[in-house]
């Protein structure tokens, strides 16, 4: 009995304490939310990053973390943000566009996340529909299995691609041929634009985004 006392006991403090955490996190939103909307846009940044580096996670924190680094002139940091915030909300019609107006881009990634659920959800039907017919004739449909394998792949596809992209947060961030300072400069990179990571070494991430080349880790983070 005094176990289960104790266990009682540690599962009440660890939801006491849970729920302490997320009351403090809830003030500090309401008040970085307050500053914003006084115009005091870098002391509410301060705060939203607060609330992030507890990975704390929600569409309404990157999305207003977001804006106001888009408020203090940080648009490749804005546009990660939204970045992040269109991952927990990809039909989110307005966080496309504060991204299109802070890239210019079209919603060719918006398109792309539509068709990976798309896939996903009729690979499910499907898949359900032979594991349905399985139990009931104890038989494996072929052709069910071989739709719902072609339906699955494009869905694994599309999701690596989406998870692998980068958004470049400093402004004209150098793409070089090598991974060196050494190397050609290829181009040079606006804040905010995405970028694929094909291969990383050292410091370095080689990229494919309007061309192909080398860029510093430390000019790109993930989404």
């Amino acid at each position: 009995m005094k176990k289960l006392i104790i266990i009682f006991l540690l599962f009440q403090s660890y939801f006491l304490c849970n729920a302490a955490d997320l009351d403090k996190l809830n003030n500090l939103f309401e008040n970085a939310n307050k500053l914003y909307n006084e115009g005091k846009y870098l002391e509410a940044n301060y705060l939203y990053k607060d609330i992030a580096s507890s990975n704390f996670i929600s569409k309404d924190l990157y999305y207003n973390l977001a804006s106001s680094y888009a408020a203090i002139g940080s648009n490749g940091y804005a546009v990660l943000y939204y970045e992040k915030a269109l991952n927990i909300s990809p039909f989110d019609k307005e966080i496309k566009v504060m991204i299109n107006s802070l890239t210019g881009n079209n919603n060719n990634d918006s398109n792309m996340i539509i068709m990976m659920y798309a896939f996903l959800i009729l690979f499910l039907v499907f898949f359900t529909l032979l594991i349905l017919i399985f139990i009931k004739r104890k038989k494996i449909n072929k052709f069910l299995l071989i739709l719902s394998i072609l339906l699955l792949i494009p869905s694994i596809i599309l999701n690596n691609a989406l998870n692998s992209d980068y958004v470049v947060t400093v402004d004209d961030a150098n793409l070089y041929s090598g991974s060196s300072t050494r190397s050609d400069i290829i181009s040079q990179i606006v804040e905010g634009q995405k970028l694929r990571v094909l291969e990383e070494y050292t410091n370095w991430y080689y990229v494919k985004g309007n061309s192909k080349g080398w860029i510093s880790k430390s000019f790109a983070q993930k989404i």
